[in-house]
């Protein structure tokens, strides 16, 4: 199985409502996007579950992988992924009842903790970095703390 980690790409410091949550990409994140969008085609990358944080960045995120890779399935957005913690992370894949690959897309601190959690060594995800978890395992749920291993990990260079 496959576990397919994005954080956003590179977003504003301040958003116009001065919420977090309507944060939107720069342009170099939309750049970020384009390039993801781009070698998830190349790489035929397509999970068979993808779930997105409802965060304005988030959703644009995936929204410029989409202009250049179609994906298979639909989309989900999920609220709770909007700056939630490993264990919210580590539960919400627990509750996958199946062995299909799954995309997430959210934020730090919680992704990358996420991340170090199931390979048991430091990672910090850049925005609009990709990692890629392979685990031995037949269902999500039997994952745990250092069952995963990095077997790809790709982060777009945008020169501003």
């Amino acid at each position: 199985m496959l576990l397919y980690l994005l954080r956003h790409a590179k977003t504003d410091q301040l958003s116009i409502t001065g919420k977090d949550f309507d944060r939107k990409l720069l342009k170099k994140g939309v750049n970020q996007a384009a390039v993801l969008g781009k070698y998830f085609e190349e790489h035929q990358i397509n999970p068979a579950h993808i779930y997105c944080s409802t965060a304005a960045r988030t959703r644009q995120t995936i929204s410029g992988i989409q202009k250049n890779h179609s994906f298979d399935q639909k989309v989900i957005f999920k609220d709770e992924l909007y700056l939630c913690g490993k264990d919210v992370l580590l539960n919400f894949l627990w509750s996958e009842h199946h062995g299909e690959d799954v995309l997430i897309i959210g934020h730090n601190n919680g992704i990358s903790d996420f991340a170090e959690y199931l390979i048991d060594d430091f990672v910090e995800l850049k925005t609009g970095e990709l990692i890629v978890i392979e685990f031995d395992a037949e269902l999500w749920n039997e994952t745990s703390q250092g069952t995963g291993t990095i077997v790809r990990r790709f982060r777009p260079v945008i020169v501003d």
